[in-house]
């Protein structure tokens, strides 16, 4: 795969994920982002100070997807960098670069916890080889 082919796939990626995200949100009568921060505000006093810490950082998860999406589109030479932040918070809120594999898996019924953590450790593991080797080495040739 060319370098190009790689950002424009990632960037796919991140588009459907941003999409999705959208959809399911809408179709609940919410708006993206602004609805989640409402209900987090209403619900954040029964909680403790990890879970503002937890909530923001979901929220600049999403907020980065949107951004990596922009960056990957456009061939962006941080694309890379910010892929690769995101990776540990991908990981920790359960949120695969390959979203449609995690997706299809549990659309056809596999719930295992441990065969869907594969699966996103899976996912990482791709974007982030696939990365390195199309956009950060072609950075510095």
């Amino acid at each position: 795969m060319t370098r190009n082919k790689v950002c424009l796939f990632w960037g796919g990626m991140d588009l459907i994920y941003v999409g999705r995200f959208c959809y399911l949100n809408f179709s609940q009568g919410k708006v993206p982002l602004y609805s989640d921060v409402q209900s987090f505000v209403r619900l954040s006093s029964d909680h403790g100070y990890i879970s503002y810490l937890m909530f923001l950082m979901s929220l600049v998860l999403n907020i980065s997807i949107i951004f990596s999406m922009f960056l990957l589109l456009r061939g962006s030479r941080f694309a890379s960098r910010l892929a690769y932040a995101q990776v540990p918070f991908r990981l920790l809120f359960g949120v695969p670069s390959l979203s449609v594999l995690v997706w299809g898996a549990t659309a056809v019924g596999a719930t295992s916890a441990a065969f869907l953590m594969g699966l996103l450790l899976f996912s990482e593991i791709l974007k982030v080889v696939s990365i390195r080797l199309k956009l950060t080495r072609g950075l510095s040739e």
